[in-house]
């Protein structure tokens, strides 16, 4: 059995030189001077197998026995034979001749006719919906008129007994068709803006509001936190394709006052499908919730 070495005083650590390039001791050949060797070994069996006799200097050695496989002659290997150049030319030139002659005389093709049954037919966009008259005509001034009882009684149908800052002169420029910024503080009811004119507008006359929003948790958020009378439904990429159809079915039946939708599905219609709005109701208004991201992330980042 082995005897195992003393411990050494310093621990079980070995001092190494790094400042010494050679880490191993030996004649033996290492690294690319291996390789240099192996690769002249290999030439070296080549020539013996070819012919030459394997001399140890491949430039010094006699190549008056080499044999070439592809003419039989000898003083040369296949690589530096002369009748694989003159092969090479005469036949380069002909392929050269034969495909210059064959360009001349070719007629250019001419595509015939599809038949009538395979012609594609004439398709034209479909008509857009003609556009909603306003709820109430604004004035001559262009401002929209006082608020008439039917929209204080429609306000306490959804549960508000009475306009906050700001929300009545919004819903007074909707109901006249007039555009309309709102810009109000978190919680100060801007959903209402437009969730009240949607209301009356359906109330007069089939049709459905469009509500474009960015953020998906918040359309849902909306759809259930809507008061009673009103029914909204929302179509976008978290939604599987039957789900999409079932709530645009229920627009199409009338059963829904708003249809929210994020800007993507308006834009490349994926989720409304390749007619568009043509087989929805009429669109009472338009409306772009959380309008400030439209600032932050640039008009280049969604559509």
């Amino acid at each position: 059995r082995r005897r195992a070495s003393p411990r050494r005083k310093e621990g079980n650590f070995v001092r190494l030189n790094l400042r010494k390039k050679r880490y191993a001791r030996g004649p033996a050949l290492r690294g690319r001077h291996l390789r240099k060797q192996l690769w002249q070994q290999k030439w070296r069996k080549k020539a013996e197998q070819f012919g030459g006799g394997g001399r140890e200097r491949d430039q010094d050695r006699d190549r008056s026995s080499d044999l070439c496989f592809r003419c039989g002659a000898a003083g040369h290997w296949a690589a530096a034979c002369p009748e694989r150049e003159e092969q090479r030319a005469p036949a380069q030139e002909e392929e050269e001749d034969v495909g210059m002659e064959a360009e001349e005389e070719a007629p250019l093709p001419v595509p015939e006719p599809p038949p009538p049954s395979l012609r594609p037919l004439p398709s034209e966009p479909p008509a857009p919906p003609p556009p909603m008259e306003p709820l109430y005509a604004p004035g001559a001034d262009g401002q929209p008129p006082e608020t008439p009882a039917e929209v204080l009684v429609a306000l306490s149908e959804l549960g508000f007994g009475s306009f906050r800052a700001g929300q009545e002169v919004a819903v007074m420029r909707i109901l006249s068709g007039l555009s309309t910024l709102v810009v109000l503080p978190t919680g100060m009811g801007k959903s209402l803006c437009y969730q009240l004119p949607a209301y009356l507008y359906r109330k007069r006359s089939p049709c459905v509001t469009l509500v474009v929003s960015p953020l998906v948790a918040l359309m849902d958020d909306q759809v259930s936190a809507l008061p009673p009378p009103l029914r909204a439904v929302c179509v976008h990429s978290n939604m599987s394709q039957a789900q999409r159809d079932a709530a645009l079915e229920q627009v199409r039946k009338g059963s829904a006052h708003v249809l929210l939708l994020s800007p993507e599905a308006l834009v490349s219609g994926i989720a409304i499908g390749t007619g568009g709005l043509s087989g929805l109701p009429p669109v009472a208004f338009a409306c772009i919730d959380e309008a400030h991201c439209v600032s932050q992330w640039s008009h280049n980042f969604r559509p």
